[in-house]
């Protein structure tokens, strides 16, 4: 035991200050504690430490490993200072892991409204984008209707496509028709039973497509199945 007021060695006085977080950890034993007790009423300092340092207590039980009941011993400061010290790494660690996450979760919530647009649409636009021209067309015996936008680029055309009215399952393709009679495949995907723009899934297919011709040189865009059948065409 350590008598209180001195310590280990014969005549060094004996700091009680540095027994908060021994006994917030409850090491002291039974007169160490009283003792320290009875300092604790008068000092304020030592009222203050016990405050801050009584939140470590879940976090230290949180540490130790499973099943480890038994009280730890009364090895001194310097168990004190590597507990609280893996206390203090460990509460870095989780402020990484959240710093971490709230990165990814901001960078979900900025990206998560365009992949929800380029997915399903629900958009009055043809596209994702904003085109300097919009064309429109519909096709009276399958009953599909199309926007196609287009922007003038260096290397060609970016396109943008609305279409609604079209029931799957089905493999489609927007098709570019020069006014050479050459062509180009701006971008193809797949409807799903439900279809788009249909009364079993309102949003109508929104995408984004590009092509090597520039607007000036295309006369149509065709959509065309996988079996050959044109849903609809659209004059520019």
């Amino acid at each position: 035991m350590t008598v209180y007021g001195y310590g280990s060695g014969a005549g060094t006085p004996h700091d009680p200050h540095v027994d908060v977080g021994a006994y917030v950890l409850g090491v002291l034993d039974d007169a160490d504690m009283a003792r320290f007790e009875e300092h604790l009423a008068i000092c304020h300092q030592c009222g203050q430490q016990l405050d801050e340092l009584s939140g470590l207590v879940p976090v230290l039980a949180e540490l130790a490993p499973a099943g480890a009941g038994a009280p730890l011993p009364p090895s001194g400061d310097a168990v004190l200072g590597k507990l609280l010290g893996k206390v203090s790494d460990e509460r870095k660690t989780r402020a990484r892991r959240r710093m971490f996450a709230l990165a990814a979760s901001v960078a979900l919530i900025i990206g998560g409204p365009t992949v929800a647009v380029l997915a399903s649409g629900g958009s009055d636009t043809p596209a994702t984008q904003a085109y300097a021209q919009e064309f429109k067309s519909a096709d009276k015996g399958t009953g599909v209707k199309a926007t196609v936008g287009l922007n003038e680029k260096k290397w060609g055309s970016q396109i943008g496509l609305n279409l609604s009215g079209v029931q799957g399952p089905l493999t489609c393709r927007l098709v570019a028709i020069g006014k050479d009679g050459s062509q180009q495949t701006v971008s193809t995907w797949s409807v799903p039973t439900a279809g788009y723009g249909t009364t079993a899934q309102p949003q109508p297919l929104t995408l984004d497509g590009s092509a090597g011709m520039q607007p000036d040189d295309i006369a149509r865009f065709d959509v065309i199945t996988a079996q050959g059948q044109r849903l609809v065409s659209v004059d520019v």
